[in-house]
């Protein structure tokens, strides 16, 4: 008698003993971050990503306009340039000067972000120049929504000292976007701070010659590359390595074509809508 109750208990809690140890522990969260604001991870999705934010002749470089543009254009990331005012404020602008984008005039460095914000206007839609934190705030709304996007942050000038990388990786970790974010760079010294920082944080190095590529090997998380500079091979040892590959300033058919052909991980371009309309 009492086998064959055995026998029935077993039957009974064998499915609810799975699904117990099927779920996961309350002291492991289901998703993490590299600190800051807690938020899925999520794959970063470098396919199609807009260069200065994917600029049109009404639409100005590395505006909030032209982000949003891009992005209902079909992008799946947005590249932008990340520069520091006098104050060493964060600033989303290319140049180092501010005459070519805005209606001021001389290098950032000798303005306040506070004198930027009051004097200065970007040329096409009128409006100021976007904070770092304007663009994080947009970015992880989106995210929050169900639509993110990856964002890649060139940190512009060779200077960047370990304390003002900080600054920018704790402002990405404040918003919960580690999962969704790169920094690039010329200088792979400025990349080992970031993996210092942040190992999770994608970095990109940003070359024209396979010569740094060469000499980088390991130091850093991917390269952004030419497509005139990619062949099937260099793009397989560098999957083996690790490492991301994208495809950099690619405008034309020619270089969308190589960079399909040789299996980069994604083409950065300024013209989103040309390149998804290649792609059908």
């Amino acid at each position: 008698m009492m086998c064959a109750v055995s026998r029935v208990l077993a039957l009974l809690l064998t499915p609810v003993l799975s699904l117990l140890l099927a779920l996961p522990l309350s002291g492991a969260p289901a998703s993490a971050t590299d600190g800051g604001t807690d938020a899925p991870v999520a794959a970063r999705d470098f396919s199609v990503t807009a260069h200065r934010g994917g600029p049109t002749r009404t639409l100005g470089e590395n505006t909030m306009a032209a982000f949003r543009h891009s992005l209902r254009a079909g992008a799946t990331a947005i590249e932008t340039d990340v520069r520091r005012t006098g104050d060493d404020e964060l600033v989303v602008l290319h140049d180092s000067g501010l005459g070519r984008t805005t209606t001021c005039t001389g290098p950032i460095g000798a303005w306040t972000r506070r004198q930027l914000d009051r004097q200065c206007l970007e040329r096409t839609g009128r409006r100021p120049i976007p904070h770092l934190e304007e663009l994080l705030a947009f970015a992880r709304d989106r995210a929050e929504g169900g639509r993110p996007f990856s964002l890649m942050l060139e940190l512009k000038g060779s200077n960047w000292s370990t304390t003002q990388v900080r600054r920018v990786v704790n402002l990405v970790k404040d918003a919960g976007l580690v999962e969704l974010t790169a920094l690039s760079s010329l200088r792979a010294t400025v990349l080992e701070r970031v993996r210092r920082l942040s190992p999770r944080m994608g970095n990109q190095l940003i070359v024209s010659g396979w010569r740094k590529v060469r000499e980088t090997r390991g130091r850093v998380g991917g390269y952004n590359v030419p497509a005139r500079l990619l062949t099937e091979q260099r793009v397989r040892r560098l999957h083996r390595g690790g490492d991301v590959v994208l495809g950099g300033y690619a405008l034309t058919r020619g270089e969308w074509r190589t960079l399909a052909r040789v299996g980069a991980d994604g083409v950065v371009t300024p013209d989103v809508v040309a390149y998804r309309a290649w792609l059908g």
